[in-house]
């Protein structure tokens, strides 16, 4: 199929979405319907339909014949918007955490196993981090994935570990699984998790899970930074400030359906 096809049929899904927003809110249309509004031929409208019904973001009534908007497709707006509220309300905490330790802070989620970065504060130092808002990164070699992985279910973590595995980027990486539900363990008890040059050399990391008003863990803060300034030596001063503000951002997010983000 060539290029400007692939654009047409992407135009085509658009617009009969756009049928169901822009037709006074009816909430089905028939066939014949979108086809008379779109002035498109009835089996190609047909055909868009029953593509777009595989994927969700389309239903058919079975009773009435006709169409509406999928689940799927409310499912995707709440994922954005979601996710806006989260760095929205999260942003001023993280600021503050960034203005105090002046150290590179990451809010993230957990969406599929992996982490995902959804805000990011650069600290003011010569010091290069190479994650970045949206990036995904593998959560057994990460502070922010560590830090939610110990609060998750043991049976969601196992299936995480089974899906991702356990891949190794540096010597100090956890690829044992007995390893990593030890490590799992001293999280919950001491309330953060530590990257210890796990996944890239030089680099430190201190992370604090982030949980709803239900005490499901929708999230985690973190500080970044070299090895030289977040040891062993720093730890216990910048754990509290980093779990300070996983708490003040929980009681901002207490109410976040963390399945639909």
């Amino acid at each position: 199929m060539r290029i400007a096809q692939k654009n047409s049929s992407i135009e085509k899904a658009f617009a009969i979405l756009s049928v169901f927003s822009q037709n006074g809110g009816r909430f089905e249309l028939g066939v014949g319907e979108i086809s008379k509004i779109l002035k498109m031929h009835k089996s190609t409208v047909h055909r868009f339909l029953r593509s777009m019904e595989k994927v969700g973001v389309i239903e058919r009534n079975n009773e009435t014949g006709k169409y509406r908007l999928g689940l799927k497709l409310y499912e995707l707006g709440n994922s954005v918007s979601l996710k806006k509220i989260m760095v929205d309300r999260a942003r001023k905490y993280l600021e503050d955490l960034h203005w105090y330790l002046n150290e590179t802070v990451h809010f993230a989620t957990l969406k599929n196993g992996e982490v995902v970065y959804l805000d990011k504060i650069i600290a003011d130092r010569n010091f290069v981090i190479i994650s970045e808002v949206g990036k995904r990164l593998p959560a057994h070699c990460t502070g922010l994935g560590k830090a939610m992985l110990a609060f998750l279910p043991e049976s969601d973590v196992k299936r995480i570990i089974k899906e991702k595995g356990l891949k190794k980027f540096t010597k100090n990486t956890i690829t044992n699984k007995k390893d990593l539900f030890e490590e799992l363990k001293k999280i919950r008890e001491c309330g953060y998790a530590i990257d210890n040059e796990e996944i890239e050399y030089g680099l430190r990391c201190i992370a604090a899970p982030i949980f709803n008003g239900d005490g499901e863990v929708i999230a985690a803060v973190s500080i970044s930074g070299p090895s030289s300034r977040i040891n062993e030596t720093t730890y216990e001063e910048y754990s509290k400030h980093v779990i300070k503000t996983a708490r003040l951002i929980s009681e901002e997010l207490k109410n976040v359906n963390w399945r639909l983000i």
